[in-house]
């Protein structure tokens, strides 16, 4: 369904398409998404063991600071960044989480309703319309804060920065710090990258378009989907 509601020609047909965002630029943001934030089920498990032990060290204090001793240390290394960019982590994190919290929900839906896989178009937009709306507007929100934590190119560095140093930390403790924990966390990293690698080419204005542009396509589909629903 992704694919074919970022299908340029029909973006063309929706909407009046800022110059910035080329066919090249939905294809490459598209691709983004599906083959990092949306792989395969089984790559997907793998991402999801990721970021839930990246929140495992998030949420204890006691975990950071014995990977950065204390903060006096970790501003003199990283920075006046340093609490900037360690807050846009978690929030990202959040939004991953809060996303899945919602994936959860309309799984219950299916479920109940004795949907099966493969789910058509039609099963997956009457899940949808089952959830309430305000969840459904959570979870693009939460969409759209991760795309805005990877358009902001100078925080994602200076997290991979970050993230890099946790990961000589940890390898260093092997006693300390079990190798599936260091995984899920070069895992997160590598997220990261491929995200930095792609929104770092362009410049601030075509950033905010693309985030704007995603956050508008998804709104414009659940209008959809309620209109057809509701005979509107």
């Amino acid at each position: 369904m992704i694919e074919k509601r970022y299908e340029y020609t029909a973006l063309k047909q929706r909407f009046e398409i800022p110059s910035a965002i080329t066919e090249d630029v939905v294809l490459e943001i598209k691709n983004y998404f599906l083959n990092t934030i949306y792989p395969q089920a089984a790559e997907r498990k793998k991402l999801e063991a990721a970021f839930k032990d990246l929140a495992d060290y998030v949420r204890s204090p006691k975990k950071i600071w014995g990977l950065f001793g204390d903060m006096a240390r970790a501003l003199f290394k990283f920075g006046r960044h340093f609490m900037q960019a360690m807050r846009a982590g978690i929030d990202s994190l959040n939004s991953f989480l809060g996303a899945k919290k919602f994936e959860q929900s309309m799984t219950d839906i299916a479920n109940k309703n004795g949907i099966v896989p493969p789910m058509t178009d039609a099963d997956f937009e009457d899940t949808l319309y089952q959830l309430p709306r305000e969840d459904i507007e959570k979870f693009i929100n939460d969409v759209k804060n991760l795309f805005d934590a990877m358009v902001n190119t100078v925080l994602l560095k200076k997290t991979m920065d970050i993230l890099q140093h946790v990961i000589e930390t940890m390898e260093r403790k092997p006693g300390t710090f079990p190798k599936q924990d260091v995984d899920g966390i070069k895992l997160g990293k590598e997220l990261l990258q491929r995200g930095y690698s792609i929104f770092s080419k362009y410049d601030d204005p075509t950033k905010k378009a693309i985030v704007d542009f995603i956050y508008k396509n998804e709104m414009w589909f659940i209008d959809e989907v309620y209109r057809k629903k509701e005979g509107k």
